[in-house]
């Protein structure tokens, strides 16, 4: 399990490297996926020249199968069903769900010029639940990349951690 908490605002180191920001999405009545992490990957090890996400559910643990835009001015554009509750920030992107382990990337080809935002914008796209999305993602010229955590926090849903904590709570009530 990992503790993580909803991210307010993107690490500094990010903010002024990439130009980039986060968007914070209005929960639908189902929930939302929350950016919970953000980091730069190593310029020479299997993450970088790319943009990776890891979707996580409440305990943390990997979600697959969940499909993740990666929006950029040249994708194809698609198509939002009448069943969707919310309103994603693009309509052009890649589009591809995770692996078992929860994680999908894309390659970047083109570096983010130094004083420039990156050109890739990166969230969740499921009918049922929001997502936060960032803007301005992408590849810096020494090939170090993005690695992003998103967490599905769902209306009414408590980690085991939180229940944990909780029952716990009782028992020492009891106690005294």
């Amino acid at each position: 399990m990992l503790n993580l908490e909803a991210l307010e605002h993107l690490p500094i180191d990010i903010q002024f490297d990439w130009q980039a920001r986060l968007h914070k999405a209005t929960p639908t009545t189902g929930g939302v996926f929350r950016l919970v992490g953000a980091r730069r990957t190593g310029s020479k090890t299997y993450e970088s020249q790319r943009v990776t996400v890891l979707v996580v559910d409440e305990n943390g643990f990997p979600i697959p199968s969940v499909p993740v835009a990666f929006a950029y001015s040249t994708a194809d554009q698609f198509t939002v069903a009448p069943d969707y509750r919310w309103a994603p920030p693009e309509r052009r992107a890649f589009v591809v769900p995770t692996h078992g382990s929860g994680e999908i990337d894309q390659i970047q080809g083109d570096a983010v010029k130094e004083g420039e935002a990156g050109g890739v914008t990166v969230f969740i796209l499921t009918p049922e639940f929001s997502s936060d999305w960032v803007t301005g993602a992408g590849m810096l010229a020494d090939h170090v990349g993005l690695h992003l955590t998103f967490q599905l926090q769902r209306t009414g849903v408590a980690s085991i951690e939180a229940r944990l904590a909780a029952i716990e709570g009782r028992l020492r009530a009891l106690k005294k």
